[in-house]
């Protein structure tokens, strides 16, 4: 192709396109836009100045349902972080595995860090939704400033000498992909394009774009070295005006709400706008592209498409809400409810003239007559009008009042309405008390509308974000420079640990894959959604418990997760691991370890015993501790009680109590000797005893050895006869010690 062929191509297709799209469909996109602004039609009657006094009210139903899809899509798609899935074509090769995470990282840095990606997505769904299309071009962004030249040791000569080199150093001032919405005027198709991909279907596709004037200039001094576009050839001023002459646009008019058109050319200077044509032309089997300036003059030859784009496909995506067959430029719901919504403005308004009329009569007045007109037509409560005759001059006319039916039209053509787009508002639950009065009822028809939402979902990304994403995954293997980026990704996704990958290289990025976008059934409505994922994970989870042996539990997942609204459970499940090989290895294990397991357990319940009678000897060891510190204190009363009338009966209890503390001390060692006090204590009193306690206490050590041998001692009964002043002391062992007192009465 050759540049007076393509010039020709380019100039021919833009007029065609242009008076196709003129004849056919500029009315019905100024109309959705008209809409979406709230304003009527722009050949409605209420435009027309028979209606300048009259009600003209336009009910913002449509802007209602396109802020509708817009929540809706922000809730489906942005919910969830990884909305996303990048998949390798080969599952089973290694390479491709590691690239499809790679990727992934790199998408997801680049929709979070350098696209504003939530701009995007809801302009675009606004522009579906309005008229009915959606074009975006999808671009390498790339900016660098020359700086100073900087030499660099880039060898050695044959004497072993550096070899030095100037080199110029570059300062990159932008480096990264980009998306940008089309507004719908801005792009030509041939008229005769595929409905399923107009884009790639039609022979040419023609990109207008505004462009401030130093932009051109600058692109006729340099080309881009990185993206491959190439340099301009340069033009006068006086050539570049004459070039880019056209006539208004309507559409652009309607969704600038007939301000002064932004792209109007005033003295050509640097800031002034001209338009610039990137054509995409298939011409013999190949496709090329090159610029113009208008369709006048040519900026650049033709050069296939594959040496300025290096992934080889247009980069022009269009998608739509609404799928209509056979046309390329379907209707949206702005227009699909178009004649509904001029039908409840048209009831709105007549109901609040007859209103008006009712609250301001109109009046008959008799031509001629010296009435006060303007005193009428005020109609100030309390003001007086003069008239000759009132009952000739004046005639009121009377209204009746607006009837019922009136407001059921209304609430009748609210539900059609809704019906149609899919909306869910408060007026339609509140016309239908039927339904409205249980919770049963509001779910079914929220439910409808969120079926009808989540359609129109579904066809945005299908034909609209995922090509999106994919050529954003093309531009990261063809574009994507950056080292620190490429590191965070390779980091993120664990290369090194998973797949043994320690450097990203071109073969690593450039593999085949599949990009998926994780928005199925339920979308719109979180608990919805949380719901049907719970579900389908108890059901694949009691199916692989089942352990069957002809099942392929990885069809069934996908037929669960699908039925739940995931196009398949290929992220939730991991498919190298069998559960029921799972199942079968801990049965074997169980049955290997089982008896080891029962000895171990018999084992702990031996000792678990040990443990309790240890434990209760201990409780006895403290018992015994508590009874002789009861015998002391009874000993104490004994002795206080008796009120020490008698020396000699001092010293009888004297020897009592000195023989009772010697049986508290046996007891008391076999305790850990903890009451070693108390016997000290004894022991001083003792001495001030008299010489004969010693000879007794000698006479009985041999008896009390004895004593001490006893494992736990009952409290000591002692006993004073009447006349003879016996003491007897009953041991443990049963026996009985008898003594007497070597004293008189």
């Amino acid at each position: 192709m050759n540049d007076s062929e393509a010039l020709r191509i380019a100039k021919s297709s833009f007029e065609a396109s242009t008076t196709y799209v003129d004849s056919n469909y500029r009315k019905q996109w100024e109309d959705g836009l008209r809409m979406f602004q709230g304003r009527h039609p722009r050949e409605s009657k209420y435009n027309s100045d028979a209606y300048k006094y009259r009600s003209r009210l336009f009910r913002p139903k449509t802007r209602s349902v396109v802020r509708r899809h817009e929540a809706i899509a922000s809730a489906a798609f942005f919910s969830n972080v990884e909305v996303v899935s990048v998949s390798a074509t080969d599952e089973s090769n290694p390479m491709q595995m590691a690239s499809a995470e790679v990727n992934k990282e790199l998408l997801q840095y680049r929709l979070t860090k350098t696209i504003p990606w939530f701009m995007v997505v809801m302009g675009a769904m606004q522009d579906a939704c309005t008229v009915g299309v959606v074009c975006s071009y999808q671009s390498w962004k790339y900016r660098a400033k020359k700086g100073p030249k900087q030499v660099q040791i880039v060898g050695q000569d044959e004497s072993g000498m550096p070899i030095a080199q100037e080199v110029q150093s570059v300062e990159v001032i932008e480096d990264r992909p980009d998306v940008q919405l089309m507004p719908v005027e801005n792009l030509r198709i041939d008229p005769a394009a595929n409905w399923i991909d107009p884009i790639r279907s039609s022979p040419y596709a023609i990109r207008m774009v505004p462009m401030y004037v130093q932009d051109v200039r600058l692109m006729m001094e340099e080309a881009d070295e990185k993206t491959g576009q190439p340099k301009w050839k340069k033009y006068s001023d006086g050539e570049i005006r004459s070039s880019t002459r056209q006539n208004t646009d309507e559409t652009r008019q309607a969704r600038e709400q007939r301000r002064e058109d932004s792209t109007d050319q005033g003295a050509l200077n640097e800031y002034e706008i001209v338009w610039a044509h990137e054509n995409f032309i298939r011409w013999k089997g190949e496709e090329f592209v090159y610029w113009t300036l208008g369709t006048e003059l040519l900026l650049t030859s033709p050069k296939p498409l594959k040496e300025v784009y290096f992934h080889g496909e247009r980069p022009i995506v269009m998608g739509c809400v609404i799928v209509e067959t056979h046309k390329p430029y379907p209707n949206g719901p702005a227009t699909l409810g178009k004649d509904l919504q001029a039908e409840a403005n048209e009831i709105v308004n007549q109901r609040l003239d007859n209103v008006k009329l009712v609250l301001n009569k109109r009046w008959l007045v008799k031509r001629g007559q010296n009435v006060d007109i303007e005193s009428l037509q005020r109609n100030v409560a309390g003001g007086v009008t003069l008239v000759n005759d009132t009952e000739r001059d004046v005639q009121e006319v009377n209204w009746p009042d607006v009837t019922a039916s009136a407001f059921q039209e209304q609430d009748r053509v609210n539900l059609d309405y809704d019906e149609l787009v899919g909306n869910f508002s408060q007026s339609s639950v509140q016309t239908n008390r039927s339904m409205n009065e249980t919770v049963g009822g509001m779910n079914l028809i929220s439910g409808s509308a969120n079926v009808m939402v989540e359609y129109d979902l579904r066809v945005f990304t299908e034909t609209w974000m995922e090509p999106v994403l994919r050529q954003l995954v093309l531009l990261e293997q063809h574009y994507e420079t950056d080292t620190v980026v490429l590191a965070l990704a390779g980091q993120r996704a664990e290369l090194f640990q998973r797949f043994g990958v320690d450097q990203i290289t071109d073969d690593l990025l450039m593999q085949e894959l599949t990009l998926t976008v994780n928005v199925g059934a339920g979308a719109t409505d979180p608990n919805q959604r949380l719901g049907r994922f719970v579900g389908a994970l108890q059901t694949y989870a009691n199916i692989a418990s089942a352990g069957l042996p002809d099942v392929n539990l990885e069809e069934v997942g996908k037929e669960i997760f699908g039925l739940a609204g995931y196009k398949d459970g290929k992220r939730f499940l991991n498919h190298e691991i069998d559960p029921r090989a799972v199942q079968m290895a801990q049965q074997q294990v169980m049955q290997e370890v089982g008896p080891q397991l029962e000895a171990a357990q018999s084992a702990m319940q031996e000792a678990d015993k040990y443990k309790q009678a240890a434990e209760s000897e201990r409780v006895a060891h403290q018992s015994t501790k508590m009874q002789v510190i009861d015998l002391k204190a009874q000993l104490d009363v004994e002795r206080i009680t008796s009120g020490m009338q008698d020396e000699k009966t001092n010293l009888a209890l004297e020897r009592i109590e000195l023989n009772a503390e010697k049986q508290i001390q046996a007891i008391e060692q076999q305790a850990q000797k903890q009451i070693d006090a108390i016997r000290q204590q004894v022991m001083d009193e003792q001495e001030k005893a008299k010489a004969d306690a010693e000879k007794e206490k000698e006479s009985e050590s041999e008896g009390e050895s004895k004593k001490e041998s006893a494992p736990s001692m009952p409290p000591i009964n002692v006993v004073i006869g009447g006349q003879s002043k016996k003491v007897s002391i009953k041991a443990p062992s049963g026996d009985v010690y008898e003594g007497s007192i070597d004293a008189t009465d």
